[in-house]
């Protein structure tokens, strides 16, 4: 590792402030509600022993095939063995972004020079886009921390260490993992030199990755082109710079081709995911940027260079200018993630709970029918721009918290933990919501959240034995009222609803056997000489 020098220091510096100040802003965590997901999963798999293939928890009580790739939720299970399962989420949660920051700049100081580091540090960490993404999209922002040590260990020739990483993306995301995978081999082929060496890495981790791939295509059926709503946003200093970058790096090829192969193997994303590609590729845009202004230094000497240095670090801090568009897809009203708050989805969903369970039976249509129907907004094609000139520094002591974690959500929580067992089902309108009940309470519910996995089974009231809904709705007169809180009412069925819960396929001693192996291995092949 170099020495440090004022470079490094600033660097230091930028990572210290915006740990500080998310540490200030703890309250925000756990943000969004994918969280909930990978909560939910983590505390299932407690449950059952280990990992298992069936996801047992959603859409109870018949189930779906479990088809998200595990280290995550092996990481947040192994993390809950000491602090809780909500701890761990709120962990997994925030430290995304500050563990992004520090990997990006080791791979840019390391590989290229202490002032990209800087630079590209600045860059990524101006974006509200990639922070929130980072916090929200827990399984791909992994994999996005990951990628910078994927190919620094590979450009130290830690080979071991490469194939663990590799495969560890792979085993993270079942979108981000092949990605970064591409990304790794169009690197190679381009760099001829090194495609030897690239081609052992790629087949020693898809050699490991054998068992979750032999899962994935017995089940390849269950996988759905489902992709929620999501608009693109224009990051303009990023994208500018990050142009600029690419020419240069495209000019000097070997090592510097490795942001444009990322960035590359990205696009792809953007044709179904276009908010996730406007903050996912600010990784690689991040490291062109500061390529392209650790030019621009180079070309300054001594009050010039300050001024340069200062200014860039001020300004890229506290300005990120953003062009963004609300989309929409399908003939219906979809917001994305920056533009719709948690409290409207709250609104949303609680209001569909006014809907009396009661009022769906007497219907002429089928209760399953009913339970899956959501109300869409028929609308013409329509554009939206919106402009944005604050910095994450800038608007984040602002930001608003959206967690579910609040005190009247979490009594809820408690009221149905109190009145039930572990395996009975629970019914609460909206995968989201039901989500939040499993990782709160370890109850399955008869929703599903990851919509890219399909399910033969319709969720059906009647298949539970525990019901939420908000305050004023109405429910059959057989319902027993066990509590209620200002938002919400508990009821029971007079008959109990179970799940039959599988035997894990891994147990989870010999997963922590396994993470620790991993762990030693990498720590090992970096630390020798």
């Amino acid at each position: 590792m170099k020495k440090l020098n004022t470079y490094d220091i600033l660097s230091i510096l930028v990572i210290i402030v915006f740990i500080v100040l998310l540490l200030s802003r703890f309250d925000l965590y756990p943000v969004f509600v994918d969280i909930y997901y990978h909560m939910s999963v983590a505390l299932s798999f407690d449950k059952a022993g280990g990992v298992v293939l069936w996801d047992f928890w959603e859409f109870a009580p018949e189930g779906r095939p479990h088809l998200y790739p595990p280290l995550l939720h092996c990481i947040m299970l192994f993390l809950s063995e000491f602090s809780g399962h909500i701890a761990a989420g709120k962990f997994i949660s925030f430290i995304m972004f500050p563990a992004s920051q520090v990997t990006l700049w080791i791979f840019s100081r390391e590989i290229f020079s202490r002032k990209t580091g800087l630079y590209s540090l600045v860059i990524l960490s101006s974006s509200v886009m990639y922070f929130r993404l980072q916090n929200v999209t827990s399984a791909a922002a992994l994999v996005l921390v990951l990628v910078p040590l994927l190919f620094y260990a590979f450009e130290k020739q830690k080979y071991a260490a490469s194939v663990i990483l590799l495969a560890s993306c792979l085993y993270t995301h079942v979108g981000m993992g092949p990605t970064a995978l591409c990304a790794f081999g169009l690197y190679s082929i381009l760099c001829r030199e090194r495609l030897r060496k690239a081609a052992k890495v790629i087949g020693a981790s898809l050699v490991l990755y054998i068992p979750w791939a032999i899962h994935l295509i017995a089940n390849m059926e269950s996988l759905a082109a489902n992709s929620p709503p999501s608009s693109g946003h224009f990051m303009v200093f990023p994208w500018v710079l990050g142009i600029i970058g690419a020419l240069i790096c495209i000019r000097r090829k070997k090592e510097f081709l490795i942001p444009v192969c990322v960035l590359v193997c990205m696009i792809p994303i953007a044709f179904s995911y276009p908010g996730r590609f406007s903050g996912h590729s600010m990784l690689p845009l991040a490291m062109l940027s500061g390529i392209a202004l650790t030019e621009a230094d180079n070309k300054l000497t001594g009050s010039k260079r300050a001024v340069f240095v200062v200014g860039a670090v001020l300004v890229l801090s506290l300005v990120a200018p953003a062009v963004g568009g609300q989309l929409q897809r399908g003939g219906t009203q979809q917001r994305s993630i920056q533009e719709q708050s948690m409290q409207q989805r709250s609104i949303q969903e609680q209001s569909m709970q006014q809907r009396s369970i009661q009022e769906q039976s007497m219907q002429q249509r089928t209760v399953q029918q009913q339970s899956m129907q959501q109300p869409r907004v028929p609308m013409e094609p329509q554009r939206r721009l919106n402009i944005t000139l604050a910095s994450l520094l800038v608007a984040l002591p602002g930001m608003q918290s959206d967690s579910y974690l609040t005190p009247d959500n979490l009594k809820m929580a408690e009221i149905i933990k109190r009145n039930s067992l572990e395996d009975e089902v629970v019914f609460i309108r909206g995968g989201n919501w039901g989500c939040y009940v499993t990782s709160t309470t370890g109850r399955p519910q008869v929703f599903g959240m990851w919509q890219e996995v399909a399910a033969d089974y319709e969720p059906d009231p009647k298949s539970a034995s525990v019901f939420v809904v908000m305050k004023g709705g109405k429910v059959p007169r057989e319902l027993v009222k066990i509590g209620e809180t200002d938002r919400w009412v508990v009821f029971r069925a007079p008959e109990k609803k179970m799940v039959d819960i599988p035997d894990a396929t891994v147990n989870k001693g010999i997963v922590y056997v396994i993470m620790m192996a991993a762990l030693c291995g990498l720590l090992y092949d970096f630390l020798r000489k």
